[in-house]
């Protein structure tokens, strides 16, 4: 016979999780949804009314979504337990995490405003933040916020920190994307290839995408550049909206695009003072990446902290032994680093 030994309750710690309708993200060219999913975790502590507590926005990693980065997952922590067990073992102080979702159809986001894919920097800052400062326990301002992630998310959380002074406090990027010449160049080749099979018709290749019973690692690939595309060298003039960074047949590089990406790589963006002001001003900057990333991120890594050091920019770096994958654990070094800067 059948026994329950639990049923739902709203007892603490807990995720809420809601829709929200966004008027900046309405209308977006692309045509993604402008009703965006939103999971935020509230501690034990927030039993008590009167508290408020610091508030860290975790980005998602491409091919991932903020309305389940709280769920339980096989053979790891979850973001929720993790969380919970570093609150209750007294490694970090109690907090408020938000999961905004931005997942497009093109499998992620790199929460910087496109002109195409619609403003997803501006959503964060001018909509997010004013939101769960209106409706969540978390004390306001600036110096009270932090943004963490891994690979698209830490990227986007140290865009926030430089496209958007005095927004947030302190920055975690786990493995995050930068040194785009290791990275994207070498792989546009393989755009070529797949897109070849569609006789180089991005419409129908994203079509079989979308109505296929299965994709492979390859159209996820594929899929991600074409997001980078559309993030980094929008183009409303042109019928998909975006511009492709090489020549489809020969496989020349256009390098005009291709600067435009490269304008957007957080390595390129340090040769701007104004961006490694904003990074000198935060309570604390936080970058890692693993010793076998399989995208080649820890040369980028390398180089972004080189220029940190020059420019003597206060920052904590952290190479570790492991690939790219799987390495939410490192959130029980950065996540305490970051708080204790909030607090």
């Amino acid at each position: 016979m059948l026994r329950l030994v639990s049923q739902p309750n709203e007892s603490f710690p807990k995720v809420i999780k809601m829709t929200v309708e966004s008027e900046l993200l309405a209308q977006n060219p692309a045509g993604e949804d402008h009703l965006r999913p939103l999971a935020v975790y509230l501690p034990k502590q927030a039993e008590n009314p009167d508290l408020r507590f610091p508030v860290l926005y975790c980005l998602a990693p491409w091919t991932n979504a903020g309305r389940s980065l709280f769920d339980w997952q096989p053979f790891k922590e979850s973001l929720f337990d993790r969380v919970t067990r570093l609150i209750e073992q007294g490694q970090m102080p109690p907090c408020v995490i938000v999961c905004p979702d931005l997942y497009t159809s093109f499998g992620g986001s790199q929460f910087i405003n496109s002109d195409y894919l619609g403003p997803h920097g501006d959503f964060l800052v001018k909509e997010l933040f004013p939101f769960v400062e209106q409706h969540f326990p978390v004390r306001p301002g600036f110096k009270n916020r932090g943004a963490f992630g891994r690979s698209s998310g830490g990227f986007g959380s140290l865009r926030l920190a430089m496209d958007y002074p005095n927004e947030i406090a302190a920055v975690a990027c786990h493995s995050g994307d930068m040194g785009f010449d290791l990275v994207y160049r070498p792989d546009l080749v393989d755009l070529c290839k797949t897109l070849d099979k569609y006789n180089g018709d991005v419409e129908q290749f994203i079509s079989y995408c979308q109505t296929a019973k299965k994709i492979g690692g390859r159209e996820v690939h594929v899929l991600m550049l074409l997001g980078m595309a559309a993030t980094y060298s929008p183009d409303l003039g042109v019928p998909l909206g975006y511009q492709l960074p090489i020549d489809l047949r020969s496989g020349v590089i256009e390098e005009e695009l291709w600067q435009n990406w490269r304008k957007n790589d957080p390595v390129h963006m340090l040769k701007s003072h104004n961006n490694l002001q904003r990074l000198s001003q935060l309570s604390a900057l936080y970058i890692e990446c693993g010793t076998r990333d399989q995208y080649n991120l820890l040369y980028g890594a390398r180089q972004f902290s080189d220029h940190l050091n020059v420019a003597n920019v206060e920052h904590h770096y952290f190479e570790f032994d492991d690939n790219h994958s799987g390495t939410s654990y490192r959130y029980d070094v950065s996540l305490p680093l970051i708080l204790a800067a909030l607090t």
